[in-house]
């Protein structure tokens, strides 16, 4: 990646030492100047590492029908960029084989064949999280299920919980703040204990109104409690498109990176999302990057694909990083 504050390629670059920032750009930057991450430190002494970071994926329904099996299609264009970085994480909507639970409506049944398992394994994905409000779609028989599923696939799967990362100081914490309303005060604890290790605290959170392009009281509520609890990155999801991000306090908040991959074509800023990729040094974040995405159409329909330049330029716009063009 190159040292510098430039769009290119699909992407905008923030280094720490981007800072001069005019109106309508907000510049995801915070703390002392730093150089951005480079090759040479990816695995050095300073423990630098790279995360890339999703909204919702959903590979059950729709995008099932459409890959007809052909799992590895899902995110071949995007998996030589996902594969690069240290870590990367998504939301997953879609349970992993068992029936459906029996409160489950057939239209809100996302789940997905074990097989699809496949999609995310070749797409370069690590960690997702299972804290949201389709977990269940499968009954507890599904989740845990899909849990085995990952774990056979060498994905680690997040509900509810902590987990550390073998060789990066990292803490992964998910949450739900969907299906029923999240216990603000345990969470601060939870986050509280994991930053106190001493590592780079990434919080998943589930929450926030269906296709609201702006977050809501409760969000920036949990949001700014969490980050004084000692969260650095806080990646949301849920509103199924993209909400913007800010700084609270030291803690970098992504409110919504949109869906990923799912079903939904319409409205348009459904097909909309976006890879956040955040690079870490020495606990802190040194550089804050995005790589616009979209949701294909017809040949495309089920698979992940880059977006044409205006297109790029709004979802940077939708996410408070350039003014509009």
């Amino acid at each position: 990646m190159t040292p510098s504050s430039q769009r290119g390629g699909g992407r905008i670059l923030w280094t720490l030492k981007a800072v001069g920032v005019g109106i309508g750009l907000l510049a995801l930057l915070a703390g002392n100047a730093h150089a951005p991450l480079t090759a040479s430190t990816a695995h050095g002494t300073d423990r630098a590492f790279t995360i890339a970071c999703v909204g919702d994926v959903m590979l059950g329904r729709g995008v099932a029908q459409a890959l007809d099996g052909q799992w590895t299609r899902a995110f071949a264009d995007l998996a030589p960029r996902l594969t690069s970085a240290d870590l990367a994480f998504a939301n997953l909507e879609s349970p992993l084989g068992a029936e459906a639970a029996t409160n489950v409506s057939p239209a809100y049944d996302l789940r997905a064949p074990p097989a699809a398992s496949a999609a995310l394994r070749s797409g370069g994905f690590d960690i997702v999280s299972l804290a949201n409000n389709h977990a269940l779609d499968g009954g507890a028989v599904g989740l845990a299920q899909t849990q085995a599923v990952l774990q056979a696939s060498g994905i680690v799967s997040v509900r509810e919980g902590e987990v550390a990362w073998p060789g990066y100081p990292v803490r992964f914490i998910a949450f739900d703040d969907s299906n029923y309303p999240l216990d603000v005060a345990a969470a601060e604890r939870v986050v509280h204990t994991a930053a106190k290790t001493g590592a780079f605290v990434v919080v998943s959170l589930h929450w926030g109104g269906e296709y609201q392009a702006a977050p809501g009281p409760r969000q920036r509520m949990v949001a700014h409690r969490l980050s004084a609890a000692g969260a650095d990155l806080i990646v949301g999801h849920g509103p199924h498109v993209l909400q913007p991000m800010e700084w609270v306090g030291k803690t970098l908040v992504a409110y919504s990176l949109g869906n990923f991959l799912f079903d939904q074509l319409y409205p348009m800023d459904c097909r909309w999302g976006a890879i956040l990729w955040v690079a870490v040094r020495k606990g802190h974040i040194a550089a804050v990057w995005v790589t616009p995405t979209v949701i294909g159409t017809g040949i495309d329909q089920g698979r992940v694909i880059l977006p044409d330049p205006e297109t790029a330029a709004i979802i940077h716009y939708r996410l408070g990083m350039i003014s509009r063009p």
